[in-house]
C-alpha cells in the first residue's frame, strides 16, 4: 500500500512538472517568436513540439513562420458576411519562426491602388451607385473559403502580397486588449474610419501596435494562457476564420473547421447571413429573433429584426446608429422548394441554395421577414444545423415541429439539433 502511495505521489509531482515545463516552454516559444529571436524560438520548441505533439499543425510551425499574413480586422457594428466591415488590417512578416515586423494599415491604402474596373455582386452594385468592386467589399461571400482568395487578390492588385490570411471581428480584438490591458474604444472607432477623415489613424494605429507588442513580450504566464484560451475559444466558435495557399496546412485548417466554410452537412440547414450596406455602423444596436416551424415537409422561416438605434441617418463623423439596411441571405438545402421564389435572388451552389433579400428596418422600428418552403420527405428523425454567422454574439431561437416546441434557446455558435 505505502508503495503504490509512494508510486503515486511520483506521478503526480511528475504530471506537475512535465505540465509545469510544457506551460513555461509554450511561453519561451511565444516569447521567441514576438522578440524576433531565433535561438530562443528553436530552443523552446524542441520541448513545446514534443508537449504539444497532438495540436493541429504544431510540427510545420517553423514552416508557417516564415511567411507573409495579414489580419484582417473585422468590424461587426457593421455587419458583413464573414464578420464585419474591413476598415484595417496589420501585416504581420514572420522569419524564421519569429516576427519580424508588425504594420497596421488603412483599408482604403491598397484601394487607392486599385486600376480599372471590377464588377461587383448585384446587391453591391446597387447599394453604392454602381461603383467597383473594392477591397473593403470583398469578404462579401458567406463562404469564407470563397471570400479568401478575392481578398488575397484584391490585396495583391494594392501592393500587398500575403501567404495568408486571420479574419478576425473585434469582438475578439476587445478581448486581447482587455487582457493587454490597453484601453480599446479609440482603437475600435479608429480601425474603422478612413484615414481622411481621421488624419492621426495611422499613427494610432501603428503606436497601438507597439503598445501590443511591448505587452504581450512581458504579459506573465496565467494571463498569456488566458490569452491563448481566448483566441482558441473565438477560433473554435468561428469568430475567428483561416485561410492559407499552402494546401496541406489548408486541408488541416478545414478539418478543424477553422476555415469558415459552409461544411458538408447532409440534414436540414440554417444559415442566416446578414450584410450591412447602408455604409453605418447599425448593427451596435439591432436585436434578432428566430423562429423556425416546421410540418410535416413545409418550414416556415421567421426574423425578427428590432433597431434601437435613436439616429436615423447620423452623419461623419459620428457613423454610429441608423436605419439598417441589410441585404439578408437565408441559407438552405439546396432540395428546398422555395414559394414565391420570385421574390428573391436566389443562387445554387453544391449542397445548398442561397435565399436573397433586401431588408430595412429603420432606425426606432421593427420588421419582421418570413420565407415559406418545403423539404423532401424524411424518414422520422429530422435533424438540423443551425449556424451562427461570426460578428453576432447571439441570437433567440426556437424551433416548433408539428406544433410543438422543441428548442428554444441561444445560439451563441453552431448548433446542431435531432427530432425523434
Amino acid at each position: 500500500m505505502k508503495k503504490f502511495i509512494v508510486f503515486s505521489i511520483f506521478c503526480v509531482l511528475l504530471l506537475i512538472t512535465v505540465t509545469a515545463g510544457c506551460v513555461w516552454k509554450t511561453g519561451e516559444t511565444f516569447k521567441g517568436i514576438l522578440i524576433d529571436d531565433p535561438i530562443r524560438f528553436k530552443n523552446g520548441y524542441k520541448y513545446f513540439s514534443w508537449c504539444a505533439g497532438g495540436v493541429p499543425l504544431v510540427n510545420r510551425l517553423p514552416e508557417i513562420l516564415n511567411k507573409d499574413y495579414i489580419v484582417l480586422l473585422q468590424n461587426n457594428t457593421e455587419l458583413r458576411a464573414t464578420g464585419g466591415f474591413m476598415g484595417s488590417y496589420a501585416r504581420l512578416k514572420f522569419r524564421n519562426g519569429t516576427l519580424q515586423s508588425t504594420k497596421f494599415e488603412d483599408i482604403y491604402e491598397p484601394d487607392g491602388q486599385l486600376y480599372g474596373y471590377v464588377q461587383p455582386p448585384a446587391p453591391l452594385d446597387r447599394a453604392f451607385d454602381n461603383g467597383s468592386w473594392k477591397l473593403r467589399d470583398s469578404n462579401w461571400d458567406p463562404d469564407f473559403t470563397v471570400s479568401a482568395p478575392k481578398i488575397a487578390w484584391f490585396l495583391g492588385q494594392g501592393g500587398e502580397s500575403v501567404d495568408g490570411l486571420v479574419a478576425i471581428n473585434l469582438i475578439t480584438v476587445q478581448k486581447i486588449l482587455t487582457i493587454l490591458e490597453i484601453p480599446n474604444k479609440n482603437f475600435v472607432n479608429l480601425t474603422q474610419t478612413s484615414a481622411e477623415i481621421h488624419k492621426d489613424k495611422q499613427g494610432f494605429l501603428t503606436g497601438t501596435a507597439g503598445e501590443i507588442l511591448s505587452n504581450l513580450k512581458t504579459l506573465k504566464y496565467p494571463k498569456l494562457l488566458r490569452l491563448f484560451r481566448e483566441v482558441y475559444e473565438d477560433l473554435r466558435n468561428k469568430q475567428i476564420f483561416l485561410w492559407v495557399r499552402d494546401l496541406e496546412v489548408q486541408k488541416v485548417i478545414t478539418q478543424k473547421y477553422w476555415d469558415g466554410g459552409l461544411g458538408d452537412y447532409s440534414g436540414d440547414y440554417l444559415y442566416i447571413v446578414e450584410s450591412n450596406l447602408g455604409a453605418n455602423k447599425a448593427n451596435c444596436c439591432i436585436e434578432r429573433e428566430v423562429i423556425q416551424e416546421i410540418t410535416g415537409n413545409l418550414e416556415k422561416l421567421t426574423i425578427k429584426y428590432k433597431n434601437n438605434n435613436e439616429f436615423t441617418n447620423p452623419l461623419p463623423p459620428v457613423f454610429w446608429g441608423g436605419d439598417y439596411i441589410n441585404y439578408l441571405r437565408v441559407i438552405i438545402p439546396v432540395t428546398s422548394e422555395v414559394k414565391d421564389s420570385e421574390k428573391y435572388d436566389i443562387e445554387t451552389r453544391d449542397k445548398f441554395k442561397i435565399v436573397g433579400m433586401w431588408v430595412t428596418v429603420p432606425a426606432k422600428d421593427t420588421k419582421s421577414v418570413e420565407i415559406f418552403y418545403e423539404l423532401p420527405t424524411t424518414t422520422n428523425k429530422h435533424s438540423i444545423l443551425v449556424k451562427r454567422q461570426p460578428g453576432i454574439e447571439s441570437f433567440p431561437y426556437k424551433l416548433i415541429y408539428n406544433g410543438k416546441i422543441i428548442v428554444n434557446r441561444q445560439i451563441d455558435k453552431d448548433m446542431s439539433f435531432v427530432v425523434n
